[in-house]
């Protein structure tokens, strides 16, 4: 069955009112289809009218490029929209789940403004919800889902600047604590797999400034009809959706970007990006394993547990002396992982 075949079934009826039949195989066709189709009629970029606070780049032409030229913005792609989708549904189960454990959850459903000293509107944003704790004191956090590896390199507010898109989610939360006189708020981060952490945000008043700067100068540019300087950083030019579609930077030769074309060096780089991937994996297992055993185990046990057998043991660490402390002995677990014969 073509899509077009497809399509003019989904439009011609819905599963409940259908006189036809449908094999196992072409149901789960029509499925995918109409899914695709549901997030296809959502990709087209869409018009702004001044920086989003959510979407502060690290270039202020491409701000200003967001709010001129978002015509000419490329369109998500399905999967894109399938995993904000996923997002959205992973931050209400987040608020539902924060009301069972007994907070009082406030969802903010209109944006806040930042306006300059002309009184201009220079950026619009919304966060996911408050907190409240009482005596008129509220917490404002932002829900965001990771993938798995991700997850486990997120532990701070200064890990998100190691990402070039997540360095974003630091920008919208200081500027809505900067807009509300507000020191603090935190992210709830979950894996997509029901797995939680909380990370604190602090207001940082240099880094609010520096993007009130930003956005009050792009406003100016797009108030003016003028465009600010390239960026200096070529790697952050070279991530931007306007490069060579909207924005040419001049990368002189000898500076910034260039290329090294060595297949087998290029191949080691790839293949250390593998390991890094695994060795993040490895790492999140571990602890987990380890943490479980620790609860569960006592010294000299064994547990066998599918095909694997697990020992704990008692092990005496050594703690060398530091000028303000003894030397000290500290008693802890080592587990042994052997795999059993089939």
């Amino acid at each position: 069955m073509n899509l077009q075949a497809m399509e003019e079934i989904i439009h011609a009826t819905d599963s409940s009112q259908r006189t036809d039949t449908l094999t196992v195989e072409q149901l789960c066709q029509e499925i995918t289809s109409r899914r695709r189709q549901k997030y296809t009629d959502k990709t087209k970029p869409y018009p702004r009218s001044n920086p989003i606070a959510s979407d502060i780049s690290d270039c202020m032409r491409e701000t200003v490029f967001g709010v001129t030229r978002w015509q000419d913005r490329p369109e998500f792609s399905v999967e894109s929209l399938e995993r904000m989708e996923r997002g959205v549904q992973i931050e209400n189960l987040m608020v539902r789940e924060l009301m069972d454990l007994g907070y009082t959850v406030r969802v903010e459903r209109q944006p806040f403004e930042l306006r300059d000293k002309k009184n201009r509107i220079i950026s619009r944003g919304k966060v996911d919800g408050f907190i409240s704790l009482g005596h008129h004191q509220e917490i404002p956090f932002e829900g965001k889902s990771l993938t798995p590896m991700l997850f486990d390199r997120i532990n701070t507010m200064e890990d998100w600047d190691k990402y070039h898109f997540f360095r974003k989610y630091p920008r919208q939360l200081n500027l809505y604590l900067l807009a509300n006189n507000m020191e603090e708020g935190f992210w709830l981060v979950d894996d997509c797999l029901g797995h939680w952490k909380l990370i604190p945000c602090r207001l940082e008043y240099e880094r609010a400034e520096k993007i009130l700067k930003q956005i009050e100068g792009a406003v100016e540019h797009i108030a003016n009809g003028t465009l600010p300087d390239f960026h200096r950083d070529p790697q952050v030019c070279l991530k931007c959706w306007c490069y060579k579609r909207i924005c040419t930077p001049p990368f002189a030769s000898g500076e910034g970007m260039q290329v090294f074309t060595d297949p087998e060096f290029a191949a080691k780089i790839e293949r250390r990006a593998e390991l890094e991937e695994a060795a993040s994996e490895y790492d999140r297992y571990d602890r987990e394993i380890k943490g479980f055993l620790k609860q569960t185990m006592k010294p000299e046990q064994i547990f066998i547990i599918g095909e694997f057998m697990v020992k704990a043991e008692e092990k005496i660490r050594n703690m060398k002396a530091q000028p303000a402390k003894e030397a000290t002995t500290q008693k802890y677990l080592s587990f042994e992982f052997e795999r059993l014969e089939p």
